[in-house]
């Protein structure tokens, strides 16, 4: 196995650099022509760092937002789940880099990508392709994906039991009589194509219960925006639904302002139900019946499979499905 300081001669630079640079030290200034021919000398000699067991805070952890701005400015749980994720990894870890999609495409753009062999692991946050994450995989083995429904059994993953938290929903609405029920929901715009598990549950439950109306499920984004757009639509509707499903508290408050508009009253005339429980969502009016995602104990439970790649605890892939809750308001009754 090759050592450092035959990677350093094979580069021509000191051994200090090629630490340096394959620690990603932010602080170091140094050329992209120096740290290319440090990258293909660690290539061509298949040298791979050693890690010291003991020194696990000094691992170098690389965060990776797999969704755009707009959708962070839009839907403040992806806000929620990166603070809290970024907070417990700085209690243990010396060295935690956050990277966007945009500065991704940057690098691999630049043929810089390489990079991430370096890193002692990456997570990734939300929805990437799977193509994607198989060239990372080729680069990184301790890959995390937080937040990731689509996925194939290559890396570790944490997420909230998706299938449970529609049965959840519709289980409630069903007790309370309904039958005509409407679903508003988003795509995800990173991974084309790729339909939303909400959507997904949501057609296959009421196909099975033989309740399935087609104009009762709109698709737009996660946005106020589009859920004020969606209802509207709804409303127009000759025999509209009795209650109506919001894919998030953030498409049940443009839900909300739609159906004030058209003189009706929640619940009277028609039930909401939302999903991620922001904070804001007990101050609506009526306060919104939804369900509760924990995103300090998803970047928690992240966190102890992280430590425990590093650590080389295991050797299998961990898929870890995390309970979620329906918090019950006022935003729903029953007929």
């Amino acid at each position: 196995m090759a050592t450092i300081r035959e990677v350093a001669k094979k580069a021509g630079v000191s051994i200090t650099t090629v630490s340096r640079i394959l620690n990603n030290d932010d602080s170091f200034n140094v050329s992209k022509i120096t740290k290319e021919k440090v990258l293909e000398a660690v290539k061509q000699l298949n040298y791979e760092r050693k890690k010291n067991k003991n020194k696990i805070s000094q691992s170098n952890i690389s965060i990776i937002k797999c969704f755009d701005e707009k959708i962070e400015n839009e839907d403040p749980y992806f806000v929620s789940l990166k603070i809290n994720l970024e907070n417990m990894l700085k209690k243990i870890f010396s060295k935690v880099k956050i990277l966007n999609l945009d500065e991704i495409e940057r690098l691999m753009k630049h043929n810089e990508i390489s990079t991430f062999s370096f890193a002692d692991a990456i997570i990734f946050i939300g929805e990437i392709s799977k193509k994607k994450l198989k060239f990372f995989k080729k680069l990184n083995k301790n890959i995390i994906c937080v937040d990731m429904y689509d996925t194939d059994n290559i890396i570790d993953y944490v997420k909230f039991d998706t299938r449970n938290s529609v049965e959840m929903v519709l289980d409630y609405i069903f007790k309370l009589n309904h039958k005509k029920i409407g679903l508003l929901v988003g795509r995800n715009k990173v991974v084309k194509n790729l339909v939303d598990f909400r959507e997904k549950y949501f057609k296959e439950i009421m196909i099975r219960n033989g309740l399935y109306r087609e104009e009762y499920l709109k698709v737009g984004d996660f946005s106020m925006e589009s859920g004020y757009i969606m209802m509207k639509e709804i409303l127009k509707l000759e025999d509209r639904p009795t209650a109506v499903f919001c894919g998030n508290d953030s498409i049940a408050m443009g839900a909300y302002k739609a159906i004030r508009e058209n003189k009706l009253k929640i619940p009277e005339d028609i039930s909401i139900i939302g999903f991620n429980d922001l904070k804001l969502s007990q101050y609506f009016i009526p306060p919104l019946t939804t369900i509760k995602i924990d995103t300090k104990l998803i970047a928690q439970e992240t966190v102890n499979s992280l430590v425990e790649l590093l650590e080389g605890k295991r050797n299998y892939h961990k898929k870890v499905f995390l309970p979620i809750e329906l918090i019950e308001r006022q935003s729903c009754q029953k007929i």
